[in-house]
């Protein structure tokens, strides 16, 4: 990968040339010892992570219900479909409008995109579940709340975890812009300040960090849905 980014940027006359990797190498270098990056980091986790917990708390609950019960799944398919497909950030002028300038709107588009993985990987868990399992503890009296709860839940949990992995990778896509509109720290502001500023070296360099914080971040729910996996052996 670093071979072909050094191709396609080793021509001075290039207007790529300002990408190069020897330069980025060295922006990135200097970021590392500027504690800026580091509040800066801190900044897009927080809101990353932040939105991510509100998506979970919302989207599983649904997931659930929708996957678990017939009609709640007839009547939310259509209208679930409908709004997963509308760009997160078309919701921005809604967003700004319902909670005004700052990190409110970035919590806020990171949900509405993180949400819907989440919803649709837990009701199809659900769905999959094997009924026999249902019907094993409705013999011994068990009602819906104790069926999702004690084994839907957990049956479902390989599946949820994966709508999560996916929920964050959308996350990571949404954060950057996000953090471009309205607010004055984290990853995505940095890159829009080197770009102002002509500074196209830092803003690869940053490039960068986002792709490492976004492999660090997937290894633990990598690792986590290995070990609730019915396959782990």
């Amino acid at each position: 990968m670093i071979l072909l980014w050094w191709l396609f940027t080793i021509d001075p006359k290039s207007s790529l040339y300002r990408f190069n990797p020897i330069d980025t190498f060295n922006a990135l270098l200097d970021q590392i010892e500027n504690p800026r990056l580091y509040e800066g980091v801190a900044e897009t986790l927080k809101r990353l992570f932040g939105g991510l917990l509100i998506a979970a708390a919302i989207g599983i609950p649904i997931g659930l219900l929708s996957g678990y019960f017939v009609k709640a799944y007839e009547i939310t398919y259509i209208p679930f479909q409908f709004m997963r497909m509308i760009s997160p950030l078309s919701w921005t002028p809604v967003a700004i409008i319902l909670l005004g300038i700052g990190s409110g709107p970035v919590y806020f588009l990171i949900a509405i995109a993180a949400v819907w993985p989440i919803i649709i990987n837990t009701a199809a868990a659900v769905n999959a579940a094997d009924k026999q399992w249902i019907e094993v503890a409705r013999c011994f009296g068990a009602g819906d709340k104790e069926v999702l709860r004690h084994i839907l839940l957990r049956a479902s949990l390989p599946s949820i975890l994966t709508g999560i992995q996916l929920a964050l990778g959308v996350g990571w896509i949404v954060i950057v812009p996000a953090e471009m509109l309205g607010v004055a720290s984290g990853l995505g502001y940095m890159i829009l300040d080197f770009r102002d500023i002509n500074d196209y070296s830092s803003v690869m360099a940053v490039i960068l960090i986002i792709g490492l914080l976004g492999l660090i971040t997937d290894i633990p729910l990598r690792w986590a849905i290995k070990k609730v996996s019915w396959n782990e052996k």
